[in-house]
């Protein structure tokens, strides 16, 4: 059975282009699916792979503002209907969340993590 990691991060924001790049760069070369929420803050960053551990070592160099791992753990499978590798952009929590809602159980757990919600 294959080991997949799914990681939330959440930051003060994420606008600069070259950490954006940085951040696809990796989702790539680690097969991770990504997704983050950009722009005004907050930033949030949600990741998925086998190797997206490897993903957020690269993240914790970009030294982002108000940097939080919000979660991370071994999932059995992975939630995210992305491609491996792929990273989708969003301007708002509200776009996220119902892109998240499309997604099955990921909202809900999305929401528990953050702290929108209890569980």
């Amino acid at each position: 059975m294959t080991s997949i990691y799914r990681i939330l991060v959440k930051t003060h924001h994420i606008t600069s282009q070259k950490k954006i790049i940085a951040l696809t760069a990796a989702a790539k070369r680690f097969s991770c699916s990504v997704l983050l929420k950009v722009g005004d803050p907050p930033g949030i960053m949600i990741a998925e792979g086998e190797d997206a551990l490897q993903w957020l070592k690269v993240v914790k160099k970009l030294r982002y503002k108000d940097y939080c791992l919000r979660k991370k753990e071994l999932v059995e499978m992975a939630l995210l209907k992305l491609k491996p590798g792929q990273v989708l952009e969003f301007n708002s929590v509200k776009e996220l969340a119902s892109f998240l809602g499309a997604q099955g159980d990921l909202l809900e757990w999305w929401r528990v993590n953050m702290g929108y919600k209890k569980a």
